[in-house]
């Protein structure tokens, strides 16, 4: 018992200096910053700025040129039967560099589970969603897209976009008439990879080059 009660006495001899010491350091700290001349202060300031400048200036060009070297990726695969070539979940990252390329912030979801939405989008206060459809031979249908519609609604997004290689049997283009949902077949996507991948878009809407 008497050992114990002198171990913690230690412990709380030593918290106690450890904190007089932090006080201490604390205190000259505050007095050397009250000592400083404003030319001091100011110089201070300046190289503060400078130091947050020059970090998001790097972070910027860090940026600029991860985006171009994502442009060039996508211009190189940018065909259909090289994304035909692609695993499903490799397209949906393609799909997903390409909205990125356009200025929106996009995610790929998980691959299971994802509730009808390949990808999350957004840009400002707009919210959207894509599916991804990487087919070889068979066409997008009706019952498709009236599950992607559900997918819109239950996640509350404005839009969606439904991108296919391949193509869309008649009943689903009736069906997205009067929704808000816009088909992106195999001709229009490259039409879209080779605007994109040109280098000559910025803060681009999806729905403005598809006339929609």
């Amino acid at each position: 018992m008497v050992r114990r009660r002198k171990k913690a006495e230690l412990k709380l001899l030593i918290i106690s200096i450890a904190i007089l010491f932090i006080a201490t350091m604390a205190y000259n700290f505050l007095m050397w910053l009250s000592s400083l001349s404003l030319l001091t202060w100011i110089s201070i300031g300046v190289l503060i700025t400078g130091l947050i400048w020059l970090k998001q200036y790097r972070n910027k060009q860090r940026k600029v040129r991860e985006m171009e070297m994502q442009r060039l990726e996508l211009q190189r695969l940018g065909t259909l039967n090289q994304l035909k070539k692609r695993t499903s979940l490799q397209f949906e990252y393609y799909i997903s560099g390409l909205f990125q390329q356009m200025g929106y912030d996009a995610h790929v979801t998980k691959p299971t589970g994802d509730g009808g939405k390949d990808i999350l989008i957004y840009k400002d206060n707009f919210f959207a969603i894509a599916e991804c459809k990487r087919l070889t031979k068979s066409k997008v249908t009706r019952p498709q897209i009236q599950k992607f519609h559900s997918a819109i609604m239950d996640c509350k997004a404005e839009k969606g976009y439904f991108i296919t290689t391949s193509d869309f049997t008649n009943q689903a283009i009736s069906y997205v008439i009067d929704k808000p949902i816009y088909l992106v077949n195999g001709e229009r996507l490259i039409h879209l990879i080779e605007e994109i991948t040109s280098g000559g878009i910025i803060d681009y809407q999806l729905e403005d080059f598809l006339g929609l």
